[in-house]
């Protein structure tokens, strides 16, 4: 029954009593007026057309992007011969907000078709089934309401949101611009001979050159640049630190939304880009490639990426990658820590990647971490002072294991969960 119709039942109360005022017969006028609507509610309900007159289909757009505003978009034919009021519903789903405030309605008229829309925001990423659609009309007379549903299946694509490549994209022209489109130089890492120099303090002795040093009887070290022209892998962790969330969103997908910018900006410099994606073991390997066709494979082997809670096995997967990838290469690896343990494991290995390949590894700050070790204590809270001691003592050893992998010779990038696309794309184009 509509508001309408309760509207006129309501209405039969002043009907009535007005019918007791002038002459007593207020039992009458009660059963008249009650067998009346009654009779039309019985009519609307039998003139209105049935369930099957609405035909619903779904729009072919199937792509959405995560921590985005999408718009889902459905249609409604009324094919009968009357004009109805059509209010539209999807069925309830987990991993979305609806943003719309209310539910999509038109009028329909005869023999016509309008489209419903309404926006959601994914707090998922993945592959997701939409498979019925909940219908709500108005009778002909508008006293009663028919519900019907409708079977009308479509499976959504959550993508990582990569809509703001044409800024990172810009970036990388400005770079152009100011080089004149040639390789800047970035010494002190890398196997690309580029010239001699004096030797100063802090220079690694593995770098002198014995045969010039004794020419000029003095101190003569070689000087290295980043090879150019050179594959970019990108290996993703997907194991327990990655799980944890960061401002809402687990830190695996700001990640993956730092790989896929990346691997875009490689392949607009004119580099091949290849991905591994490894927990205990390696889940996904694609070769370095470049073109639409190699960043759909990368995005498609990307969107549905699940987090696990088990240890990465780093040394699996640099053997795996120094098996696979014969050729050196520009290595960035996604990953972080929690515990000093996880970290000297990827300490340990890396200098076996190191022997072919040259990496960058990107870390995510701890913000937390940084927030308590730097809390002011507040006077008599003991509690406090034991908390910010433990966390001033975790920071010391995540900036420990940082010194390590640069007295190996292996950069590292530290940033915000915010700015770790950005973080990654400045280091690359630092290098190109």
């Amino acid at each position: 029954m509509t508001k309408s119709f309760v509207f006129l039942v309501a209405l039969g109360a002043p009907v009535t009593f007005a019918a007791w005022l002038l002459d007593g017969s207020y039992i009458a006028m009660f059963i008249f007026w009650n067998l009346f609507l009654l009779g039309l509610l019985v009519l609307d309900i039998l003139i209105t057309p049935k369930k099957k007159t609405l035909q619903v289909r779904r729009d072919d757009e199937d792509v959405l992007y995560f921590k985005d505003e999408n718009e889902i978009v459905f249609y409604v034919k009324n094919t009968s011969n009357f004009a109805l009021y059509v209010q539209g519903k999807d069925e309830s789903m987990r991993h979305f907000s609806v943003l719309s405030e209310e539910e999509p309605d038109n009028w329909l008229a005869p023999r016509e078709e309008e489209l419903f829309s309404y926006t959601v925001m994914p707090t998922k990423r993945g592959s997701f089934m939409f498979r019925h659609i909940y219908l709500r009309y108005t009778g002909v007379l508008g006293l009663c309401t028919k519900h019907v549903r409708v079977e009308c299946p479509r499976e959504y694509k959550v993508y990582p949101n990569v809509r703001d490549l044409g800024k990172y994209r810009l970036m990388l022209q400005k770079k152009r611009l100011m080089t004149g489109d040639r390789a800047a130089k970035d010494y002190g890492i890398g196997y690309e001979f580029e010239s001699l120099r004096p030797y100063v303090v802090g220079d690694d002795y593995r770098k002198i050159n014995w045969r010039a040093t004794a020419r000029e009887h003095k101190i003569i070290v070689n000087q290295y640049q980043v090879e150019r022209n050179q594959p970019v892998y990108i290996l993703l962790d997907i194991g327990r630190p990655m799980s944890y969330c960061v401002k809402g969103y687990k830190k695996l997908d700001y990640a993956i939304n730092a790989a896929l910018i990346l691997s875009d900006i490689v392949n607009q410099a004119g580099e091949k880009v290849g991905l591994m994606v490894y927990d205990s073991m390696v889940r996904s390997h694609i070769a370095p490639g470049q073109g639409a066709g190699h960043r759909n494979l990368l995005m498609e082997t990307l969107y549905h990426v699940e987090d696990n809670r088990s240890t990465a096995d780093v040394g699996g997967a640099f053997r795996v990658l120094c098996e696979k990838q014969k050729r050196r290469s520009l290595v960035f690896i996604f990953t972080d820590f929690e515990l000093p343990e996880e970290a000297r494991e990827l300490v340990a290995h890396i200098a076996l990647l190191k022997k072919r390949h040259m990496p960058i590894v990107i870390f995510m700050e701890n913000e937390s971490l940084n927030s308590l070790a730097e809390k002011p204590i507040r006077k008599g809270r003991k509690f406090d002072k034991v908390v910010q001691t433990t966390a001033v003592e975790f920071r010391d050893e995540r900036r420990d294991i940082f010194r390590s992998l640069a007295a190996m010779g292996v950069p590292t990038v530290e940033s915000k969960a915010e700015d770790f696309a950005l973080a990654a794309v400045n280091r690359y184009i630092s290098l190109a």
